[in-house]
Formats: C-alpha cells, structure tokens, sequence
C-alpha cells in the first residue's frame, strides 16, 4: 500500500497536469489498478532540504536524455518499477529554473540502488545513483527546464493526501 500511495498521490497527478498523451496512457491506468509502482528521486546529500540546490543533471543527447547524479532517502527504490527523477536541465539557468522532470524505468542500465538501514534495521529508503544513465525523450514529463513550478503543484498532491 505505501509504495502504490507514491504513484496514486504523487505521480500520478504530475502525469495528470503534465504528462505526454502517451505518458498517460500507459502510466495511469496502470498506476490506478496497482499494476505498477513508483519512487521519488528528488533528495540529494548535498542538497538538504533545498530541492533548487540538486546537483543531479540530464543531458540532452539527440533523441534521449543522460542522467547523472545521486538521490538520497528514496523510499521504495529497491522495490519500484518506474522513477520520478527530479534533474537540473539548464546548469546555466538560476537556481529555480533549469529543472526537469523524467519517468525512468529502474530496470535502465547505470541505476544502481543501495539500501539505508535505519535504526531498527528496516529497510525503505535508499540511496539511488544515476552512472549515465540513458532514457528516451519521451522520459520528460511536461516541459523541459519547467520542473519547479511542475513540482510546486505536484508537491500539493503529496502534501494534500496525507
């Protein structure tokens, strides 16, 4: 249940406001029978609470996207299919620009995902490194270098739900 609650109330209505015709087509029916599940790559270690500060980036290269960096706190990663991958776009633009948005399938090669092992010795967050990492430009979720204000409003799903 918690891992379909990420793509019921988080991605879901990013894909609903910004999504692809295609992106939605594929991702919501899914996402609304429990077929699939997602996690959310948006935490970084140097980044603290400050998502404009991420160092992650995704780098056009023809018709795809090459993603590198490092997310942190990534609940479900171990366990989800699919990736909502929060990337700096335009590393020229301020600070709150420049940001983009990608549905990445975590079986891509150069994803890698090491569990962080809490205190009782669970295991839900973890650690996710994107090692030019390679997604279609169909990966895009809305318009490109427009992230920020795509996730404000996505972030109000998230924030309402609970």
């Amino acid at each position: 249940v918690a891992a379909h609650w990420l793509g019921d109330r988080q991605v879901g209505p990013a894909l609903l406001a910004y999504g692809s015709e295609e992106q939605k087509a594929f991702f919501l029916p899914r996402t609304a029978r429990g077929e699939i599940t997602f996690c959310i790559a948006m935490s970084e270690p140097a980044a603290g609470s400050d998502l404009a500060a991420l160092r992650t980036v995704a780098i056009e290269d023809g018709h795809e996207w090459v993603i590198r960096g490092q997310k942190v706190w990534t609940s479900f990663a171990h366990q989800a299919q699919y990736c909502y991958v929060v990337a700096r776009t335009d590393a020229a633009a301020p600070k709150h620009k420049g940001i983009s948005e990608f549905v990445v399938d975590m079986r891509t090669p150069g994803i890698t995902v090491r569990p962080l092992i809490d205190m009782l010795g669970e295991h839900h967050f973890n650690e996710v490194f994107f090692d030019d990492v390679r997604v279609p430009a169909s990966a895009l979720i809305g318009q490109k270098n427009r992230g920020w204000y795509q996730i404000a409003s996505q972030l109000d799903f998230e924030r309402g739900g609970i």
